[in-house]
């Protein structure tokens, strides 16, 4: 219990910190699992809550993050939130390798989008520099960037933060 609420409190924290890089719609486009090019656009601004989590199929916080980012995609995709992945490689951040990434998909039932990244793909959403994996970045549903997280996030921890973004929206 205390280390969830004390993840809460960082992420909170974020919150004032991320300010200088809030990047409205991002240009960012990238490859995606499925073969095709997708743009930020098409995902951020519509109306959800956008959480990107950048992560590599060899990194072992980010497999063990993974179930949690799927119950909450499964949870809130037809509601109010969305999870997008950006993958890379990991340990040395370059660009994704496409092979383990679709393996990684198939073998742990990935749904949500997956796309093929790089380091700079934080940088490019304006969550600054690629500090570790597995990183979160949190949008609103007008698409600004609203928290970046770098280590585990759970399910419990996202919508615990986006229920306080909505009652401080509200207040």
């Amino acid at each position: 219990m205390f280390k969830s609420l004390l993840l809460i409190v960082k992420l909170l924290l974020c919150t004032y910190a991320v300010s200088a890089y809030a990047i409205t719609l991002p240009t960012l486009t990238l490859k995606g699992a499925d073969g095709q090019n997708h743009s930020m656009h098409e995902y951020l601004g519509k109306g959800q809550w956008v959480v990107v989590n950048i992560w590599g199929p060899k990194c072992p916080p980010c497999v063990d993050e993974m179930p949690e980012l799927q119950n909450f995609h499964d949870d809130h995709k037809d509601k109010d939130a969305i999870v997008l992945g950006i993958a890379l490689d990991f340990p040395g951040f370059g660009p994704a390798k496409e092979h383990q990434v679709l393996a990684f998909i198939e073998d742990y039932f990935i749904s949500f989008p997956v796309l093929l990244g790089d380091a700079q793909s934080i940088t490019h959403l304006g969550g600054g520099v690629l500090r570790g994996t597995p990183s979160t970045l949190l949008f609103d549903p007008a698409g600004k960037l609203k928290a970046v997280q770098v280590g585990q996030v759970t399910q419990e921890i996202i919508e615990n933060f986006i229920n306080k973004q909505k009652t401080t929206a509200t207040h």
